[in-house]
């Protein structure tokens, strides 16, 4: 890999991260708390635990917006996780690492929203 893809692939890994430890922030504040696997922790343990949370969304008390954004962040989640085994398994292509990072922004822009609301809801 060159200098570029290689700094790509570990921006893709350091934002997934930050996304997934978003959604474990939000998950323990929900008003039925969804626990997720936190610490040094691999891909294989994170991928079933926001399957997890992608399945209970609708199952939240809160208003549709907020379960809309818990769901969002935690489907926009897996599929940023997804396209980043492809690179890791695949050979990389600069569309599915661009897509990759453009999935994870919208996916952090609905778990920062929900975070928000959960906030404003705890004062």
């Amino acid at each position: 890999m060159s200098d570029h893809e290689d700094q790509m692939m570990a921006t893709a890994a350091h934002r997934l991260t930050t996304a997934y430890g978003g959604l474990v922030a939000c998950c323990a504040q929900l008003p039925l708390p969804i626990s997720l696997p936190t610490g040094l922790i691999s891909n294989l343990e994170m991928v079933p635990a926001v399957r997890r949370i992608e399945q209970l969304a609708e199952e939240q008390p809160m208003p549709e917006a907020q379960q809309s954004a818990l769901y969002t962040g935690a489907v926009l989640w897996l599929a940023a996780a997804d396209l980043y085994r492809l690179l890791v398994e695949e050979d990389y292509v600069e569309a599915r690492a661009a897509g990759l990072l453009g999935v994870l922004m919208i996916a952090r822009d609905a778990i920062h929203d929900l975070g928000t609301w959960l906030l404003e809801q705890s004062s």
